[in-house]
């Protein structure tokens, strides 16, 4: 009689399959190993970038502060040069202005009458307001006549002239008012 062995065939395959399989495991898990070895290499580097990142980010936010303190400097020196130009500006003034009432007694003294004294004088933003007093009138237009004549005196005005006494004696109070041209 002849025997066939079905059972051994059968076997075989089995263990094809099972082989197939395992191989089939083996290298999906190599694959999942490589994929997690993966992410994790990539998060590593990710990691690095941030961390990089964040270490610039640092050093610039302080590179940020020193400028500031650097800006304010820059602004209180520009405030403290437009303050110092500004006393500059000032003092020149005062020089240049420093003069005028030297200059402008100066000119009224060397166009008095002998007999015309002065009893007050003021200056207001170029103009001149003056009163005095003069034994005549005369002596008075001979005032006016003579301040005409000065080139930096202009739109002479006579205010006031009254008759007076002072004391004993007759005198004219008066008061002139004119722009300085200087």
């Amino acid at each position: 009689m002849i025997k066939i062995n079905l059972l051994g065939v059968h076997k075989s395959k089995k263990k094809k399959k099972k082989v197939a399989v395992e191989s089939q495991l083996i290298w999906l898990g190599l694959f999942s190993i490589l994929l997690v070895l993966g992410w994790f290499v990539g998060w590593r580097v990710l990691d690095q970038k941030v961390t990089h990142l964040q270490s610039i980010e640092k050093e610039l936010s302080q590179e940020l502060t020193t400028l500031k303190a650097q800006v304010k400097v820059v602004e209180n020196f520009e405030a403290n040069k437009k303050i110092v130009r500004e006393k500059i500006a000032v003092i020149e003034q005062l020089r240049k202005n420093q003069s005028i009432p030297v200059f402008l007694l100066n000119e009224i003294s060397q166009r008095l009458p002998e007999r015309v004294w002065l009893v007050n004088l003021s200056q207001k933003s170029g103009a001149i307001e003056l009163s005095g007093k003069a034994v005549t009138n005369n002596e008075i237009v001979d005032f006016i006549n003579n301040l005409k004549k000065a080139s930096s005196f202009k739109n002479i005005q006579i205010l006031e002239s009254r008759q007076g006494k002072d004391g004993d004696i007759s005198v004219y109070s008066f008061r002139l008012k004119w722009d300085v041209v200087i």
